[in-house]
């Protein structure tokens, strides 16, 4: 096993465990879910970036695919959730509206 050193993949693995750490606290005060889908996901890249750096790129090339394709699809998954969420509270927001404009006369004329 030779390390091999590439500041590019070290940067991106210090900003992945940073990203990891926010994702937790922001999670933990907020009571989301979507700051754990994120930083589960970047966290898996991190293991990705981290075997690269130990020099596992070659033979690990598959499960790291794998990994990085689970976590690309945990962001989608994530967002997925967020869309939904929002486009549900908007139509709830919406609809409290136009019944109250109805109940107090104020309908659309």
């Amino acid at each position: 096993m030779a390390v091999e050193w590439d500041p590019i993949l070290f940067i991106n693995l210090v900003l992945c465990i940073l990203i990891v750490i926010l994702g937790v606290l922001s999670a933990r005060k907020t009571s989301e879910s979507l700051p754990l889908y994120i930083g589960g996901a970047f966290g898996l890249f991190g293991i990705s970036h981290a075997a690269t750096l130990l020099g596992f790129k070659v033979p690990l090339t598959i499960p790291l695919i794998i990994i990085r394709t689970i976590a690309y699809l945990l962001v989608v998954y994530a967002l997925y959730r967020y869309l939904r969420g929002t486009l549900a509270a908007r139509e709830a927001k919406q609809a409290w509206i136009d019944f109250f404009q109805e109940e107090t006369g104020q309908g659309k004329e």
